[in-house]
């Protein structure tokens, strides 16, 4: 797929932030493939990447300080689905997927 300059410095601008949000937050994504993991085990072959993101969120919000300055773009989820998925591929296809920003990107 051709991408014209401006939709590649989206896609890059995207990639930053979401780079920067897991360098900050560095629990989250060992968290979130924790829940892959036990779903997985439980017998799930497919689940939502929101769900998952929703309760990371009610977890925080209950265990922290409520005037941390802790944020989860939603769209970060795209690329965290296709990470989990690509990292360990006995989660191939654990989360459905969209095109997205995410697909465009390198790694993901």
């Amino acid at each position: 797929m051709q991408l014209s300059l401006l939709a590649e410095l989206d896609v890059l601008a995207e990639r930053l932030k979401y780079e920067a949000f897991k360098e900050a937050n560095p629990w989250v994504m060992p968290a979130l493939l924790q829940m892959v993991y036990k779903l997985h085990a439980q017998g799930h072959t497919h689940y939502g990447i929101a769900a998952l993101v929703e309760v990371l969120r009610y977890q925080h919000a209950t265990t922290n300080d409520p005037t941390s300055e802790f944020k989860f773009n939603n769209n970060y989820r795209a690329f965290m689905a296709r990470e989990i998925m690509q990292e360990n591929p006995i989660f191939e296809g654990f989360f459905s997927t969209r095109k997205s920003v995410a697909d465009l990107s390198e790694d993901y």
